[in-house]
């Protein structure tokens, strides 16, 4: 209950921090008001993930799994970021992988290839998860758009942020309980 609260109450910080972000109305511009909302925006996103993929990974030390996490979180933005501008096609799938590979990183054994070894743990849940998962990034998607056009200004991001934070931390519980390396029992 009180990882839940947790994570509740970062879902709805950062949604602040993005409404907030957008209230002055600055257009995208080389300017420094806009250059510092747009770093606030960022660093907000980049602490609630972290914070996030932390709060729902298993129990365990928490310096090592907070720096695994905020390090995996950075590089699947930068990727996450970069791909939609070489095509648009990409955003949907590098969504995907970066939930899958980002969401185990909160927990105390995981590696870099952790959330792709679900695949070879638990192949029928993990690939049953990917369609999950797929699904509502792609609505997400085109929600945060419609939103965009019938909700606009701080009302319309504050909305977007929860339900795409919302959404977001229970794929990423998802992937990181998926993501736990099975136990061996032994027979006989």
């Amino acid at each position: 209950m009180r990882r839940a609260l947790l994570i509740s109450a970062v879902v709805l910080g950062n949604a602040v921090v993005q409404a907030l972000c957008v209230i002055p109305g600055l257009t995208p511009a080389a300017s420094l008001g806009f250059v510092s909302l747009l770093a606030g925006s960022v660093l907000a996103l980049v602490a609630a993930a972290t914070a996030v993929v932390v709060f729902v990974g298993a129990p365990g030390p928490v310096r090592p799994r907070v720096l695994r996490a905020l390090a995996a979180v950075v590089i699947a933005l930068v990727v996450v970021g970069a791909l939609p501008i070489l095509s648009t096609a990409t955003l949907i799938p590098a969504l995907l992988i970066a939930v899958v590979i980002v969401s185990p990183a909160g927990n105390p054994d995981a590696t870099a290839g952790s959330g792709l070894r679900a695949f070879a743990w638990h192949p029928v849940r993990a690939v049953l998860l990917a369609v999950v998962t797929a699904l509502p990034i792609g609505v997400l998607v085109v929600a945060a758009l419609l939103l965009g056009f019938f909700v606009s200004g701080w009302l319309g991001s504050f909305a977007t942020w929860v339900v795409v934070g919302a959404v977001a931390a229970v794929l990423v519980r998802a992937w990181a309980r998926l993501a736990v390396r099975p136990r061996r029992v032994r027979v006989g």
